[in-house]
């Protein structure tokens, strides 16, 4: 289980660093996500699934600039269903999916309305993928 509550002793997010809340219900790929997103300098609070990344997104203390998510997820919320509905809640939200099966990336995926990073995928394609989300106006 991951605690969405940032222990005492990590330490604070740095000052000016983008916040990436990554979503996968994998915990070994949502790991090496997370490693991947600090090593290209930003600041990454986890979640296993949608429900958990709603419930961090909720938290009026906690800044989200990037929702990474899995398109495929068990439970209520696929990463399209949590894109959509996290972008209703926080209109100024970036969302980045992402999938190993590009039939994933349907109709049902938010047709097209979010960018897609192919897994498996090197750190320059993920920085790139990010970086040209980050720029893009938000989804209204």
């Amino acid at each position: 289980m991951v605690d969405t509550q940032r222990p005492a002793s990590t330490p604070p997010i740095p000052s000016g660093a983008r916040v990436v809340l990554a979503v996968d219900d994998d915990e070994a790929v949502r790991r090496v996500a997370a490693e991947n997103l600090r090593r290209l300098g930003f600041a990454v609070i986890e979640a296993r699934d949608g429900s958990e990344a709603m419930r961090i997104l909720g938290d009026p203390a906690q800044h989200v600039d990037l929702l990474f998510t899995d398109v495929r997820m068990p439970g209520l919320l696929s990463g399209p269903a949590l894109a959509e509905a996290a972008v209703r809640q926080h209109p100024d939200l970036r969302v980045l999916l992402t999938s190993g099966n590009l039939q994933d990336v349907g109709p049902d995926a938010g047709q097209g309305r979010f960018p897609v990073l192919s897994k498996p995928y090197r750190r320059a394609q993920l920085a790139a993928a990010i970086e040209a989300s980050l720029a893009a106006p938000p989804h209204t």
